[in-house]
């Protein structure tokens, strides 16, 4: 089962972890969106779908993931990812990143243009495409369905 929660307002967010770690996350004044997901941990993974899961946050594409995770060589790495994860490391990140376009539009009441520019889309343009693409549904047509359904 997987929880799904949405904060507003939050100033400050405290993770402690089971081997005493903790973890302190706090939006700039700059930016008034964190987002923060939360994969659950399954002993099945190995050490490089770890490394490459802790480092997909701070990727941009798939070029910075593999340098990320400690691969010069690209092709060496899109080797390795295709054996762990039995798809391409392009194709994941879309993956993960149309995950997060999808909660935010049915989740949270930022506009689909203001969702495109968290979620690193240059035009409003190329993230409905990719949605509808992905859903089969527009991201307006989507949310509009889901609030309809709410009530």
């Amino acid at each position: 089962m997987i929880d799904k929660y949405l904060f507003t307002d939050v100033r400050t967010c405290t993770f402690n972890f089971s081997n005493g770690e903790k973890a302190v996350v706090k939006p700039s004044r700059k930016k008034e969106l964190v987002l923060v997901k939360i994969i659950p941990h399954t002993s099945k993974r190995n050490a490089f779908q770890e490394t490459v899961i802790s480092n997909y946050p701070d990727s941009k594409n798939v070029q910075e993931l593999a340098k990320y995770s400690g691969y010069d060589c690209l092709k060496t790495f899109t080797r390795h990812f295709k054996k762990y994860f039995n798809q391409t490391p392009y194709q994941w990140m879309l993956d993960r990143k149309m995950e997060e376009v999808h909660h935010l539009v049915l989740e949270s009441d930022l506009s689909i243009s203001e969702i495109a520019s968290v979620c690193g889309y240059k035009n409003l343009t190329h993230l409905v495409n990719a949605y509808t693409n992905r859903f089969g549904i527009s991201p307006f047509k989507n949310r509009m369905q889901e609030n309809k359904n709410a009530i």
